[in-house]
């Protein structure tokens, strides 16, 4: 074939041509089939991988279910829960333990344990100490400080903490405060001492009782055989005067190791309070000691169900503590105050029944103050501080306010004063 301005092309380069052309068809077609069997492996594989992302989502929902659930349960424990990492760090510290140590949770976590809850402590009783030498510790006690100084005795227990693969990441701690069962056990010790101190002081009293009576009548017989004037009549007068004092004792012991029976009357608090202060003014103001009662209690009404005659032994017997422990004079403040208290609530100081309503009785002195070794035995029958006190008073003072479903403690520091306060239930 001839034409201007193309070239003679031979049969054989059309050949060639044709097949070239028929192998390129041929590979388009195998590329499109590859690139149709790619495009249907690739939606193949688009489902299975949101497939898969669902089935994590859905993982990850439920494992943050599960998360959530668990650290509601850590939240809502009454026992104190803390972790440790193997660097000593804290890295979880629950609600319970907040309220135990007085530390808020981010106050301590990556602190070291020892900084918290090690100090002053034998390091045996650490949690440390349970991942480096590979022992639990199960129901034991120790005593810590917390952040106010307090020293707290806890119950615990410890156990390693590790992973699927028994690897040791740290150690893990579960406590419980035992205060409020050191001062059950406490009380109870004390009920039980007073209780064979009772039946004993009775059986001493009644014997020497019989005695007494014919001490005094011999001692009438001879004072009636001496003549006036005689000398030896004030060696009777001793004589009597020291029956009397072991009659009044032997009387305030007989009457301590009876059984209250109270008569309880609904009865207005503060009006029944503010008679008896009045009552006692009166005293006061004939002994002249320089002393003034002050009143801080809210006007309103307040019903308790009392006996008010033996209730009102134990007022004046405060009253009479406190102007005794001021004899240069000062100031008493007679507080009254309404404590609510939700129900099932732990933190209550007051109220070993759980009331929900409760009366606080507190009479305040700026007298010497008392020390923690008198403190302790300050409800303790014949224990005393006073040159002619029978010690019996105090106790007296526990016993009514136990029989009336109430507590009393003491608050005292040397040179500061006394607090004595009383809790009691209120009527609804």
């Amino acid at each position: 074939m001839k034409g201007k301005g193309h070239s003679d092309i031979s049969e054989g380069q059309l050949k060639d041509f044709t097949e070239s052309f028929a192998s390129f068809n041929k590979i388009t077609q195998k590329l499109h089939s590859a690139y149709k069997n790619l495009e249907e492996r690739f939606e193949d594989l688009n489902s299975k991988l949101e497939k898969t992302n669902r089935e994590l989502r859905q993982s990850l929902v439920e494992k943050e279910k599960i998360s959530n659930y668990l650290n509601n349960i850590l939240e809502s424990l009454t026992s104190g829960v803390v972790a440790i990492n193997l660097e000593e760090e804290i890295t979880l510290f629950n609600r319970a333990a907040e309220e135990i140590l007085g530390y808020t949770t981010d106050e301590v976590l990556g602190r070291k344990y020892g900084e918290i809850m090690g100090k002053g402590i034998n390091e045996k009783m650490t949690l440390p100490f349970t991942f480096k030498s590979r022992r639990s510790h199960m129901n034991e006690e120790k005593e810590v400080l917390t952040k106010g100084r307090k020293k707290t005795p806890l119950g615990f227990s410890t156990s390693l903490l590790t992973d699927n693969d028994n690897n040791v990441l740290g150690a893990v701690e579960v406590f419980f405060d035992l205060s409020k069962l050191k001062e059950l056990e406490e009380e109870v010790t004390r009920v039980t001492t007073l209780a064979a101190l009772g039946e004993m002081a009775a059986t001493v009293a009644h014997e020497v009782k019989n005695p007494l009576g014919g001490i005094r009548g011999f001692a009438d017989l001879l004072d009636q055989d001496l003549e006036k004037g005689d000398p030896r009549k004030k060696s009777v007068e001793k004589i009597m005067e020291g029956v009397e004092t072991l009659d009044r004792i032997v009387l305030s012991l007989l009457n301590y190791t009876k059984p209250i029976r109270l008569h309880l009357h609904q009865t207005e608090f503060i009006s029944f309070l503010d008679e008896v202060i009045k009552f006692f003014e009166i005293d006061l103001a004939r002994e002249q000691k320089g002393i003034c009662l002050v009143r801080e209690y809210p006007e309103r009404t307040l019903l308790c169900r009392l006996d008010p005659e033996q209730f009102r032994q134990v007022i004046l017997n405060l009253l009479r503590n406190a102007t005794q422990a001021m004899p240069r004079g000062g100031k008493i403040v007679v507080g009254v105050n309404e404590e609510r208290k939700e129900a099932g609530e732990p933190k209550n100081s007051l109220g070993r029944y759980g009331e929900r309503r409760r009366l606080v009785l507190k009479i305040s002195d700026q007298g010497m103050g008392m020390s923690k070794a008198t403190l302790e035995k300050l409800f303790t029958p014949f224990f005393t501080t006073k040159e002619h006190g029978t010690g019996l008073g105090l106790s007296t003072v526990k016993k009514i306010v136990d029989a009336h479903r109430g507590d009393i403690k003491v608050e005292s520091e040397m040179g500061k004063g006394t607090t004595v306060i009383v809790g009691l239930p209120m009527s609804k």
